[in-house]
Formats: C-alpha cells, sequence, structure tokens
C-alpha cells in the first residue's frame, strides 16, 4: 500500500485523514500542518503520495507545492472546501495533480489516491519526453552554429561542414552537440 504523509492547514483536522487511510491498509508516515515545512519532510521521508486538507490553499502551502515540483516532485492529492475554478487552476499550477471538493470519503480514497498518481505519472512522462525534445533542439541549434563556423573559416559547404564536424566527434568520443559547443568557443576565443 501506499506511503502517505498527510499535510493539514487549521482549522482542518488530520484525524478523518488518519483514520480513513489506516483503515484501509495504508501507511501514514507523517502529519504536519505547516506548508513551510512539507519539502524538507517530504524528501527526507519519501512518501508515494502526500495527502492534502485544508478549507482553501494558502500562498504557503501553494509555495510548497510548487517547490515540490520543481526539486522533488510527488503525487499530491488535496481536498478542499473552496469551489471557486481560478483557486482550483492555480492550486493545479502549484504541483497538484488531484483536487476534490467537499467530501473527504475513506471509501472513495483508493481510487481518488490511484487518480493522483496516474495523473503524476503521466506529468513526469510528458516533463520527461518535453526535456528530451528541448535537449535536442537546442543540440540542433548548436550543431548548426558550429557548421555555419566550419563553413566559413574553413570555406566548406554545408554538407563537408556536417561531415568534418561528425569526423572530429567522433574522433574525440563526443557527442555531436559536444563537438559542436567546443567548435563555437573556441571559435569565441578566436574573435
Amino acid at each position: 500500500m501506499p506511503r502517505v504523509l498527510i499535510v493539514t492547514e487549521p482549522p482542518v483536522p488530520p484525524e478523518p485523514f488518519r483514520l480513513g487511510l489506516l483503515g484501509l491498509g495504508y501507511s501514514v508516515v507523517d502529519e504536519i500542518d505547516d506548508p513551510s515545512r512539507l519539502l524538507k519532510r517530504a524528501i527526507s521521508i519519501d512518501p508515494d503520495v502526500i495527502l492534502v486538507g485544508t478549507e482553501s490553499p494558502s500562498k504557503f502551502l501553494l509555495a510548497a507545492t510548487a517547490a515540490l515540483e520543481q526539486h522533488a516532485p510527488y503525487p499530491i492529492l488535496v481536498f478542499a472546501t473552496d469551489a471557486d475554478p481560478q483557486c482550483i487552476e492555480q492550486t493545479i499550477r502549484h504541483g497538484v495533480q488531484s483536487y476534490i471538493v467537499d467530501g473527504f470519503s475513506a471509501r472513495r480514497l483508493p481510487a481518488l489516491l490511484a487518480v493522483a498518481r496516474a495523473h503524476f505519472a503521466l506529468a513526469q512522462e510528458l516533463k520527461g519526453r518535453l526535456h528530451a525534445v528541448s535537449s535536442q533542439l537546442e543540440e540542433r541549434k548548436l550543431v548548426d552554429r558550429a557548421k555555419g563556423i566550419l563553413m566559413q573559416s574553413r570555406q566548406l559547404s554545408e554538407e563537408a561542414a556536417y561531415a568534418a564536424l561528425r569526423s572530429l566527434a567522433m574522433e574525440k568520443q563526443l557527442k555531436l552537440g559536444a563537438m559542436a559547443e567546443q567548435i563555437i568557443t573556441a571559435a569565441r576565443l578566436l574573435v
């Protein structure tokens, strides 16, 4: 069963969440009521999911979930009473995967936790893909700049410049982008 970190913002008590989780066989690894401690505590205990109880997410909670999203992402499920669409959207933009309004029910908890974890896995996969595409685009830009330098300095065609760049990369046992970066750096030094 998932290991759960419970975070509550007063006046919401942690007991219903703890009792509901324990009654279903989940492991409650800690309970905190101060969002400023969330990042440090989550990193130290490494929960499988974070369950939040609040009337309306405070700016401190939003800052904490955004910090988690950036430094140590976890699936986060928020139970709140605030049904304002702007509040919900802002909370989701701060790293929360599921936002449930008016209604903690231990019976629904397994499905809700599964949804939060599935949303989290999908978001992480998409971020990984985006990072890979961004890296490829950046490498292409470097290769194009290095080709331009080689074309100008050695009076080569684009194809010949690319072949020279590939040959240098293989000779130095570097990736094409790393070799392109070295050529760009060397060209800057010579100007």
